[in-house]
């Protein structure tokens, strides 16, 4: 608002803006108060007024080209641009429209004369809700007014901020939201979003995160208004959702979310607009809760103040996650913001600073080292989980004894054995059907593996009769195999290669 348009060039005018043009131009010529705002207030020395009165002289002797030719190069630059474009009527035609860009569009306009080219947009368009304001803006600067302007006509507040209920009505409207009467948005009671508040229109607009669009909901308000600051008559907020479930003594995370100056001065100079508002609100935010508090520990806009059990306890998740999230905030005092409840996304935010830590919770430094170094492809939650599995299959191997000289049949059930119980069911399946092979005792053990883990009858299509017979005899000796440990984990191996008729021996390592 207040900007100047960008002069892009003349044209040769075209037949219908002409006529347009020479219209405005006869019905200004006939009456110069069409520029002048309606006026909320008699003001003595009111220089609109005499600039008017100026204009009047002006069209009575307009028929006068070198008084016509005088006024619209000397004096005061809006009654110039009057003069400019009354000069249209009196020629009859418009030789050359010229084309500039200005925050409302590409705009055409007649130049004649040397005028300022704000004024003379304003005056030709004098119709135009936004453009007629450009021939007001230095008046309403210099003498501390605010020009309304509707869709019928400019109104002049000389004592401040007091917008005319239609202009209020108009520029609402004017807004990219579903507001109801209240002007909120469908979710504005959710308690989270923008709110403006206009004081001078007696108006609040409320719109939740979900809802806000990339507009300047003040400048949309403020977009008809000519003002040394137009949106001087505006307040803006970030409102949020913050519950405390903790009584904190030296609660310092209500003052973070406060919206802080600079934001707000940027907001009003539309640098932001209302969705980079609160995405810049929430960084600044986080930013300021860390500052002020060493150890705090948030959920959205809940803050559990340093209790850890009740932050755990809402946070949802695998057992691997929560117990590598407990491990971190048990060890050293932390700040932890976690934008939801879900475990994966908080250890994505805490990774690059506490990776170490939140592995060392579930696993031993070496294992911690080599889920670094080697699997880095995983995601921060995948390698909490790769390295407690490594870690339970350290321990479970400790169970088993160490076998040496095994042969493939022997080899395959041995690593189905182990692979179910350190990775579980899935990862076993998928090592029977690797090891299932081609001759019929192996696809017999296979088989019965595949009983043992409940999944014989759903896979039954890829076995002979004779082999599900004999696999379903094996069952039995695969179900053991999976169960036990130590010396009891030998001998299942050794019953299960004897009853499928295999020569296999096994010897302990």
């Amino acid at each position: 608002m207040g900007r100047r348009a960008r002069f892009r060039g003349a044209k040769a005018t075209p037949k219908t803006l002409e006529k347009d043009l020479l219209e405005k131009a006869k019905m200004l010529a006939e009456d110069p108060h069409l520029l002048l705002p309606r006026c909320t207030k008699e003001c003595r020395g009111c220089d609109l007024k005499k600039a008017v009165e100026k204009m009047e002289k002006v069209s009575s002797r307009r028929m006068d080209p070198k008084k016509l030719d005088f006024s619209m190069n000397w004096g005061d630059q809006l009654v110039r641009a009057y003069a400019a474009t009354i000069s249209l009527h009196v020629a009859g035609k418009v030789p050359y429209l010229a084309t500039t860009k200005t925050p409302m569009g590409e705009v055409s306009f007649a130049m004649r004369g040397k005028v300022d080219r704000d004024k003379l947009i304003g005056v030709q368009h004098f119709d135009h809700p936004e453009l007629r304001l450009l021939a007001l803006w230095s008046t309403a600067q210099k003498r501390g007014l605010h020009i309304y302007s509707t869709e019928k006509e400019a109104i002049c507040s000389p004592d401040g901020p007091r917008p005319p209920a239609e202009y209020v009505e108009e520029v609402l409207s004017l807004l990219p939201y579903d507001l109801d009467d209240n002007n909120d948005c469908p979710h504005a009671k959710e308690g989270r979003g923008i709110k403006v508040t206009w004081r001078g229109g007696g108006q609040t607009v409320r719109v939740c995160p979900s809802c806000v669009k990339d507009i300047n909901t003040v400048h949309v308000l403020a977009s008809r208004i000519a003002a040394e600051d137009p949106t001087d008559d505006f307040a803006v907020e970030v409102i949020s959702d913050l519950k405390c479930t903790s009584s904190c003594d030296d609660c310092r995370v209500k003052e973070a979310y406060q919206l802080s100056k600079d934001l707000v001065d940027r907001y009003l100079k539309a640098e932001l607009n209302d969705t980079t508002l609160l995405e810049e609100q929430f960084k600044a935010r986080s930013a300021s809760v860390r500052q002020r508090e060493q150890e705090v520990y948030m959920i959205g806009d809940t803050c559990y103040g340093k209790d850890k059990e009740r932050f755990l306890a809402a946070l949802r998740g695998t057992k691997a996650e929560k117990k590598a999230i407990s491990g971190l905030i048990s060890s050293k005092k932390v700040c932890v913001l976690s934008r939801t409840d879900q475990t994966a996304n908080l250890l994505s935010d805490l990774w690059s600073e506490h990776k170490e830590d939140l592995l060392g919770a579930v696993a031993s430094p070496d294992i911690v080292r080599r889920v670094l170094s080697e699997r880095s492809e995983l995601t921060p939650s995948q390698m909490v989980v790769e390295a407690e599995r490594l870690e339970g299959y350290r321990g479970i191997e400790g169970e088993l004894p160490a076998l040496e000289g095994l042969g493939p049949l022997g080899s395959m059930a041995d690593r189905v054995a182990r692979t179910t119980k350190t990775e579980g069911k899935e990862a076993a399946l998928r090592q029977v059907e690797k090891g299932k092979g081609s001759d019929h005792k192996t696809r017999s053990v296979s088989y019965a593996f595949l009983t043992a883990l409940g999944e014989g009858q759903s896979r039954s299509w890829q076995f002979t009769r004779e082999e599900m017979d004999f696999g379903s005899y094996l069952a039995p000796f695969a179900q053991r195999l999976l169960v036990e440990k130590g010396e009891g984990y030998a001998e299942a191996l050794s019953l299960l290669l004897e009853a499928s008729g295999s020569n296999e021996k096994l010897k302990k390592g």
